[in-house]
Parts: structure tokens; C-alpha cells; sequence
């Protein structure tokens, strides 16, 4: 897996970040619901497998205490240059490994645009177990899920069943594609490339 994105971000193939950009109005959507949810406190945030930092440095400039991690070196320096952000918004790391990664905890939001998917049977567990350490008990977790087509590195591609699976003691949510009970999201494109989301709270 490592080996692979390295060598896409340095060959300039990053077609996944095509997608997160055409699927932004669905983000912005989920966003402004978490934010009404939490309007007096401080917001805590992680971009899990942050890459170059485009979520990242969005939910900083919407009022999160928000930090991406991602394991290419490539990728969080780029991120630091081209967002303009503090190198310390962003750590080197395994998402598998969380809790020992040096971000912190106590966070109230978990933003996963494909990286779950990324990851196989094994490494979804250990990420989900540390995203379950480090959550606040009120916590929520929006991942994108890829589709059949979205990402060309990845172990497989993940459905809701997959998700349940890894995140034991979470209430898994479609609030995209098939199955959404957001009837407010933004109107999506059909086709593979859009993939779906899911909004995880604690059971």
C-alpha cells in the first residue's frame, strides 16, 4: 500500500483527489451539520490519511483545532507548503497505529475520504481500534467510501458491511448513495467514481 501511493503522488496520478474535489458540496453538507451540533465549543478534528492536506487545511478554515496524518512523507510536505498551515497540523504516521502517532486525542471528528477502503481486513480493525481510543464519547466519523472505480490502490473496495465489521460499538448511517437517509444532501452524480458516505456515532 505504502509503496503504491508513494509512487502515484510522485508520478502525479492522483485521481482520488479528483473525486474528493467533485464530491465537496456532499462534505460541506456534512460539515455544516456537525457544526450546528457543537456551536459553543472548541471542535477537534483528524483528516485520517490526510495526503496533501486539502481537507485538512478546510476544516481549519471553517474553526477546527483540526490535523491530517498520512504515512507519505511526499504528501504532508506538500500539504505544509501548499496550504499555508503550521508543519505541526500534520504528522507522519500509520493510521493503524493511532494512538502511538503523536496526534493527540479527544476528538470529536474523524474525516476518512477513502482511507478506511485503503486498508485491508487487518488494518481496518487496528485504524477503526484507535479511532474508538482517541473519540470523544459524543464523537462522529464521516467517511467516503470510493466506489468500484474511484480508487486504483486499494486493498478492495469497502460497503457498509465492511465498515460495521471493523467498527464495533459504532451506529453506521449512509448519508450518501444508496441507502441515504440525508434527504438534504447535495445532489450527486451517478456513476462509480462518486462513491458513498457514512456518518459513525457511538452506540
Amino acid at each position: 500500500m505504502g509503496i503504491g501511493y508513494a509512487t502515484a503522488y510522485r508520478a502525479g496520478i492522483t485521481p482520488w483527489e479528483k473525486a474528493s474535489r467533485e464530491d465537496q458540496p456532499t462534505l460541506l453538507h456534512l460539515l455544516d451539520h456537525e457544526e450546528t451540533l457543537r456551536p459553543d465549543r472548541l471542535r477537534r478534528a483528524i483528516d485520517l490519511g490526510c495526503g496533501r492536506g486539502a481537507n485538512t487545511k478546510l476544516l481549519v478554515d471553517r474553526g477546527w483545532d483540526a490535523m491530517g496524518i498520512d504515512f507519505v512523507r511526499q504528501a504532508v510536505d506538500v500539504a505544509v507548503r501548499r496550504n499555508g498551515l503550521d508543519d505541526a497540523r500534520f504528522v507522519i504516521g500509520d493510521v493503524r497505529h493511532l494512538v502511538h502517532s503523536g496526534v493527540g486525542n479527544r476528538f470529536d471528528l474523524f474525516l476518512d475520504v477513502g482511507c478506511f477502503q485503503s486498508l485491508d481486513d487487518a488494518g481496518r480493525t487496528l485504524m477503526a481500534g484507535g479511532v474508538t481510543e482517541l473519540a470523544e464519547p459524543d464523537a462522529t466519523i464521516l467517511m467516503r467510501t470510493g466506489g468500484p472505480r474511484a480508487w486504483p490502490i486499494r486493498a478492495r473496495n469497502a460497503v457498509r458491511h465492511d465498515i460495521e465489521r471493523a467498527y464495533r460499538g459504532w451506529d453506521v448511517t449512509a448519508v450518501s448513495g444508496i441507502g441515504s437517509t440525508d434527504a438534504a444532501a447535495p445532489a450527486r452524480a451517478p456513476g462509480g467514481r462518486r462513491g458513498e458516505w457514512f456518518r459513525l456515532t457511538r452506540a
